[in-house]
């Protein structure tokens, strides 16, 4: 008769029953994906975000983190030169701000190591109609995915 329920009514419904709902919600999934419904691009519930362990910073094709990698190593050589430039020209600085070079130029060095490592022993990841989809070195098997759930 076109009535609908409340959402805090499905809400309650809902939280009261996880493991049920999980247990389906698995199951609508495995079914979508047999489907082919699932682009493997974006996961959503509702509007929320579901949460990973994988960084979208670390996130990227192989081109976009050897230009991160690259950009990396520039600002090292940046602050390298900087640091000798000081030493060179005698000037004396603050012990606070030597430190904080150092500091980042090897925060700089563990990034571009860590990018620079991933490159060398990963494979761009192919997506649909062979195009390279986006790698993550923290979590590179997780991945966004496309689902749509309707309602009657």
């Amino acid at each position: 008769c076109d009535s609908v329920p409340h959402f805090t009514t499905i809400a309650a419904f809902v939280s009261g029953r996880q493991i049920e709902i999980e247990h389906l919600f698995e199951q609508v999934l495995l079914v979508c994906h047999q489907q082919g419904l699932l682009g493997n691009e974006l996961f959503a519930i509702d509007g929320c975000k579901m949460s990973s362990n994988a960084a979208k910073e670390w996130s990227g094709t192989f081109k976009e983190l050897e230009q991160k990698r690259d950009k990396i190593k520039r600002q090292i050589r940046h602050y390298l030169n900087k640091h000798q430039t000081e030493d060179k020209e005698a000037q004396t600085t603050e012990d606070a701000q030597q430190k904080r070079h150092e500091q980042m130029i090897a925060t700089l060095n563990k990034a571009h190591d860590k990018i620079d490592k991933f490159l060398k022993t990963n494979e761009p990841r192919q997506g649909r109609r062979n195009k390279e989809v986006k790698s993550n070195i923290t979590d590179n098997q997780s991945a966004k995915v496309n689902l749509l759930l309707l309602q009657n």
